[in-house]
């Protein structure tokens, strides 16, 4: 579905950032926007959804978007923030966030999340495609995330130029997409920008977290292999890897998850991508809940409505949340 907010339609209050900002805030979440001179409310931005991502499309004059701790305490009625993956149009920005400003070029991809303070200046005017990923939906480390926000990714790296087409293509077709494929082209673009964290991440990481990076996505790539297995756990994972289970344990510290809840948020998200499809084979709550390890369907529904805030059945029915009743229902993103 998709959302168009225009500016122009609040009432005159002589101030052109409070109206922007109110523009912002109902079709994204709260921030505090500043016009350059001279002021004009011309500006729009479109909202579409693809599964649990939020594609954005804002073109307006020059404006100043910030996010302070205030703004990040008034909340969205989400469980967490998320991160702006943003594909620059004819003119740049200045992103500053975590200690850092970064100037980033027409064309170029950068990063910022949205629940740590943040300022995104677009001095030449506002022409921004954007997707926002809930912090759940990819697994990185926070301290990757915190290397990556306000930087600008390698504009000759092939994971990047990747990431920069399929948001392109995806800010303009998201709404075009069935709900049989939408949920699963979120999680393989969500599993995309994932690899461009880790790879940006990784740039400036010593040696030893190179082969700390390299041993987690072993066990990672070994989890998802084994993930229908329901005996998959922190001791079989250690014993097929030659590792103690403690030794194990302390791999994943600042993960932000431990090893267990890895298997289970994979377990969810292969179930999920699973409850959307059309194509075949057992889609009722309990087959899928069976075929992706878990032996306890109502343990099953409670972890994935807790996780999905809906239940199995009502995301196998509306195809993956694909069919919300509005944008501002799925009130989630960004500032941008």
């Amino acid at each position: 579905m998709t959302s168009v907010t225009d500016a122009a339609g609040f009432p005159e209050d002589g101030n052109t950032g409070h109206r922007w900002s109110r523009t912002v805030s109902i079709a994204a979440m709260p921030v505090t926007v500043a016009s350059y001179e001279p002021p004009s409310d011309r500006g729009r931005m479109t909202t579409r959804r693809l599964g649990h991502l939020f594609f954005l499309t804002t073109h307006a004059g020059p404006r100043r978007y910030t996010r302070d701790l205030r703004e990040i305490a008034r909340g969205t009625g989400q469980p967490e923030g998320f991160l702006a993956v943003a594909v620059m149009g004819a003119t740049g920005a200045v992103v500053q966030q975590d200690g850092r400003t970064v100037e980033v070029p027409a064309g170029a991809v950068s990063f910022w999340y949205t629940e740590t303070p943040h300022v995104v200046d677009y001095p030449d005017g506002v022409d921004v495609r954007v997707c926002l990923l809930p912090r759940r939906s990819f697994g990185v480390r926070d301290e990757q995330l915190e290397r990556v926000t306000a930087t600008v990714a390698d504009a000759g790296g092939p994971v990047a130029a990747l990431v920069k087409q399929s948001l392109l293509i995806l800010v303009e077709t998201a709404e075009d997409c069935p709900g049989l494929v939408a949920g699963r082209l979120a999680y393989n673009f969500a599993d995309l920008v994932a690899t461009l964290v880790t790879e940006q991440a990784s740039r400036d990481a010593p040696d030893a977290e190179d082969t700390r990076h390299t041993r987690i996505w072993e066990v990672r790539a070994y989890v998802d292999r084994h993930l229908k297995d329901p005996e998959l756990g922190p001791q079989t994972i250690a014993a097929a890897h030659g590792i103690s289970v403690r030794s194990l344990h302390k791999l994943f510290e600042g993960e932000g998850a431990t090893v267990s809840r890895l298997i289970q948020r994979r377990r969810l998200q292969a179930s999920a991508e699973d409850l959307t499809r059309k194509d075949g084979g057992d889609s009722t709550v309990s087959g899928v809940a069976q075929r992706w390890g878990f032996t306890d369907p109502a343990h099953f529904s409670r972890l994935f409505r807790a996780s999905y805030g809906i239940s199995p059945s009502q995301w196998r029915d509306t195809r993956g949340g694909s069919e919300p009743s509005g944008p501002r229902d799925a009130r989630g993103p960004v500032s941008r």
